[in-house]
């Protein structure tokens, strides 16, 4: 399964359908004014953020593009545009794995822990076994959806993070490497993993150092034959 990569707006704006599908579905689908609220909300949301209808209206087309979202067939006597999120037709993630996906969009990297107790609020997640058990599930798909990161400094517990977005928090670096992220274009990639030098490059750079420390040797000897034939300060008073 294919996954694109989601500009910031898009990460909230999903996480938002996502997370409002589940918590209360008698509002879902949302109006653009709804979302745009929804984005803005100053609980469960990290970093708080200010988007306008419009920030939100153009990612709200971009996803429609990428068929993440759809526009939901209109209500009797209502004139209201809603959209509505098509997760579950673009993924097999079960309630409880959608929950805590949106979870990292709206919040970004957390522990185990604070994605159980925050995930809790849409589906039930009886143990952080069980929300562990999920998070591995969606760290070892092809490609990965998540991985756990290195414990932080003076930090007992690891966080998890999302690979949807266009990067990886370079503060923080993956406690096991995925084999492959989905592809974010062969930028992204390299500047994550350095390739390995193949065997006709090494031979080359190999060659180049034999002649550069034949050069040096030559030059050595020509100085030291200069050196041989020019006369000491000494000597030229004695002429």
């Amino acid at each position: 399964m294919e996954l694109p990569v989601f500009r910031e707006t898009e990460l909230r704006v999903l996480g938002v359908l996502i997370e409002k599908s589940l918590t209360q579905p008698a509002y879902y689908p949302m109006t653009v004014n709804a979302i745009t609220n929804a984005c803005n909300q100053k609980t469960n949301r990290d970093p708080v953020t200010d988007y306008s209808e419009g920030d939100v209206s153009d990612a709200l087309s971009t996803l429609r593009h990428k068929q993440w979202i759809s526009q939901a067939e209109p209500e009797r006597n209502s004139r209201s545009i809603k959209f509505r999120h098509c997760v579950e037709d673009r993924t097999d993630w079960n309630a409880a794995q959608r929950a805590l996906v949106a979870e990292l969009m709206l919040r970004g990297p957390q522990t185990i822990g604070e994605l159980r107790s925050r995930a809790s609020r849409m589906t039930h997640l009886g143990s952080q076994d069980y929300a562990r058990d999920l998070l591995s599930e969606l760290e070892n798909r092809e490609p990965p959806v998540v991985f756990e990161m290195e414990r932080e400094p003076g930090k007992a517990a690891r966080r998890f993070t999302h690979l949807l977005g266009a990067a990886v928090p370079k503060s923080d670096t993956p406690a096991v490497s995925p084999s492959v992220r989905h592809d974010v274009g062969a930028t992204e990639r390299s500047a994550m993993v350095q390739p390995a030098a193949s065997p006709e490059i090494e031979n080359r750079v190999a060659q180049l150092e034999s002649d550069v420390a034949e050069l040096k040797a030559t030059i050595a000897a020509m100085r030291g034959g200069a050196n041989e034939r020019v006369p000491e300060r000494g000597d030229w008073s004695s002429q």
